[in-house]
Formats: C-alpha cells, structure tokens, sequence
C-alpha cells in the first residue's frame, strides 16, 4: 500500500507541481527574512560605527588635552573633559537588538518596534537616530516571510493534498472494490493520511533546510528543532480535520469548500475576530493620541518646575548656595536639570505605566483567546522563535529604561563632583551587553 501510494503521489502533476510552488515560496520568503535581518544589521553596524567614532576623536582630543599639546574646546558640547558634554547632546550610547539565528522566518513585530535605541542623560530612543520604521504599506499589508508560507500558504496545500482521498475512491467507482476487501475503511484512510503527512513533513523539512543553506543561514540550533516541530504539529492538525471531513462520505467538491471554509475561519476570521475583541475590551490609545497626551502631560510638568525647585532647595538649603556660586550659566543650567530630571522621569513613568497597562491587558486577553485557533498559536511560537515577538520588543525597551539610569549616575556623579573626565574614564563608561 505505502509503495503504491508512493508511486501515486510521485506521478501525479498536481503533486509535483505542488512540490515547485513549495520550494519557490519558501526560498523566496527566506531570501525576504534574510534581507530583512541584513538591513537591520547594517543599521546596527551604522549607528556602533558613529558612536565609535565619536569617541575616538575625543579620546584623541582629551588625549592631546592632558599631554598639554592642545587646548579644551571652549564651546562645552564639544569638550572631551565635560562629564555631561559626554553623556548627553551628541554623546550617548546605542543599544540594539541583535537578531536571533532564526529572525528571518518571520517578521513580527519587527517593522513596528525600533531595534536599536540611543541613550544619553536626557532619556532614550531619540526619535532622530530610529529611522528604522518600516513602510506603512508594508505594515498594513504584511511581509512575505516564512510564517506567512506555513500560516496561510501551507493548509492551502495540505488541502489539495488530502480533500478527495475517500471520495474519489466513490466518484471513481472504486470504492465499492474496497469494501469488498477484508479492510476496514477508516483503517485504510487513516493510513493513507498518515503517510501523507510523514510525506509531507519530511519533504517540508528537506526544502527548508535546502532553502537556508542556499542563502547560507546557520540552523545548526536547537530552535530549529523546535521550528521543525512546530510545523510538523500545525501540519498534524490540518490532516486530521482533513481525516475528519473525509469520514463525512461528502462529493469532492463539498469537502474542499468544508476545508476551505474552516480554513477561513481558524486563519483569517477568528484572528480578525480575536484581534477586534482584544482592541474592544482594552482598548489601545492611537500614536496620535498618545504622543498629544505626552505632550500635554510635559506641559503640566513644566507648570511644577518651580514648586519642585522651591521644595527642594527649602530641604536642601545647601544646594541653592551652591547655584548662586556658580560663575556660569551651563552649571547653573544643569544644576537645575538634574534636579528636575528625576522629577520628570517618575511623572513620565506614571504617565506611561497607563498606556503600557492597557496594551498589556489587550495582549494577555488576546493571548487567552488565541487558543481557539491553532494559526494564531503557530504564528505566535513563530515570533518566539525569530525573537521578534511583542514582549522581547517590549523587554528591550526595558532594559534600555534600566540602563538609561545606571548613565546617568555615572555622569551626574562626576558633574556634582566637579570631576572632569580622563581617557582611562572614557573606557570606563557603562556598557550593556546587547
């Protein structure tokens, strides 16, 4: 039986055909995924080269500076010696999101969140430097990348492959020869779709491995294993709804529009269903809405300033002596602002915490919901996998909060200290490994 069925499924066009169309949508959506990870590393390579540069020319000044052979800029932002010169105006550092093995299988959440993020004393991801937002076309309308194939493309074909097993055998006359047969038909179905789908898994698997070898992408991982896996669930579940429908002794026709409606529902209404819900119950303020929010909560801010300057020179009497004492106005400029900036940066917060509480809300209600399709669920641990998934987006631009701190207490503590900076405390700056 398996040899005759293996002899069908090779000699049948539509099969072969079938096969084509696979490898040519799965080399073309990986070549798509690679040329996005590499556009995204020359980004990354772009912006570390800048901040390399940077430095290197005011180690070298600082560097003539100490050994006498040249005088300190008398224009602050330039002055190697300036502790907020450094880490803040043209200073700061980068932080990126460096890609997984696998980001190339799908896009996510990539062409949304910004991959890398400067950080400086004045706060991070400075809206100059992330030019890396994707098209709106392309985000409205989606990337052609691996998930897609094995999403949406992949049932399509599984479809093709296993909609008339049974009713053809009935619309050919055969059927009858079968039955007269010592077998049991459901026994004989099922055997039939497991080796289609032993044969289709395999043969998955073979093209992608090629596929990525083409474009010369190290898969050698253990989240391939897991992406393999994962395919061959998704592909399990479509075979045995194809089992299931072929056991309802339907014509061909209406199996395929049985399957093709269930298609329907699991990969493009109930997501839609899921996605509306989600924005219903929590729903997400708009880009407009939130930076118009942000804006008039900085203007309220700016309305404080005084007060939260009066109250904290009337608890540190001390500080205020300091800033009459101050010969210029850069100290007594910055005095105020390190002063203010914690201030703000607790205010923000709490004006962020708002608007992150309701997009986390929606995602683990959606999350809830997703259980109700297996497309959502395979498009999920896709993004897992390519680390291009809402919550690593969302845990990067954490960590870079966390890290904005940490910078500018070790700037701050050199300016209260009127320390100025040497080469050795250029090497010394914080770093964070990405």
């Amino acid at each position: 039986m398996i040899k005759l069925e293996l002899k069908n499924i090779i000699r049948n066009p539509l099969v072969l055909t079938l096969v084509l169309f696979l490898f040519i949508f799965i080399l073309f959506a990986s070549n798509n995924g690679k040329s996005r990870v590499d556009k995204q590393l020359e980004g990354i390579e772009l912006v570390k080269n800048n901040e390399n540069t940077f430095y290197t020319n005011h180690i070298n000044s600082l560097d003539s500076i100490e050994k006498g052979t040249k005088e300190a800029p008398k224009r602050v932002f330039e002055d190697p010696t300036n502790p907020v010169a450094m880490g803040n105006y043209y200073g700061g550092t980068y932080l990126t999101v460096t890609p997984a093995p696998l980001s190339l299988i799908s896009n996510g959440q990539s062409d949304i969140f910004p991959y890398f993020s400067k950080v400086n004393i004045g706060g991070t991801n400075a809206e100059k430097d992330n030019d890396n937002f994707e098209n709106p076309m392309n985000i409205a309308t989606g990337g052609f990348d691996l998930a897609f194939v094995f999403v949406f493309i992949l049932p399509l074909l599984i479809i093709a492959f296993s909609y008339n097993i049974l009713s053809s055998e009935r619309e050919q006359g055969t059927l009858r020869l079968l039955l007269s047969m010592p077998i049991n038909i459901k026994t004989w179905l099922l055997k039939k779709i497991v080796f289609r789908y032993f044969f289709l898994v395999l043969l998955i698997s073979a093209v992608l491995t090629l596929s990525l070898s083409i474009i010369n992408i190290n898969f050698l991982n253990t989240s391939y294993l897991v992406l393999l896996l994962s395919i061959a669930l998704y592909t399990l579940f479509w075979f045995g709804l194809a089992f299931l429908v072929n056991l309802l002794n339907k014509s061909s026709s209406q199996n395929i529009i049985l399957l093709l409606g269930t298609w329907l529902l699991f990969v493009l209404i109930i997501p839609s269903f899921v996605n509306i819900l989600a924005s219903s119950v929590y729903p997400s303020p708009s880009r407009v809405e939130y930076i118009t929010s942000k804006r008039a909560i900085e203007k309220e801010f700016e309305k404080k300033e005084e007060a939260i300057l009066h109250k904290f020179y009337e608890d540190n009497p001390s500080e205020k002596d300091k800033e009459v004492d101050a010969n210029n106005r850069f100290r007594i400029y910055w005095n105020k602002n390190f002063i203010l900036l914690n201030e703000k940066n607790k205010f923000m917060d709490a004006f962020e915490s708002k608007f992150e509480n309701q997009s986390m809300n929606q995602r683990e209600f959606a999350n809830k919901l997703s259980w109700f399709s297996p497309s959502i669920l395979f498009q999920n641990t896709m993004n897992e996998i390519a680390e291009t998934d809402t919550q690593h987006y969302l845990s990067f631009q954490n960590s870079t909060k966390t890290f904005q701190k940490e910078w500018t207490a070790y700037f701050y503590n050199k300016y209260k200290n009127h320390q100025k900076l040497t080469v050795e405390d250029f090497n010394n700056f914080p770093k964070k490994n990405n």
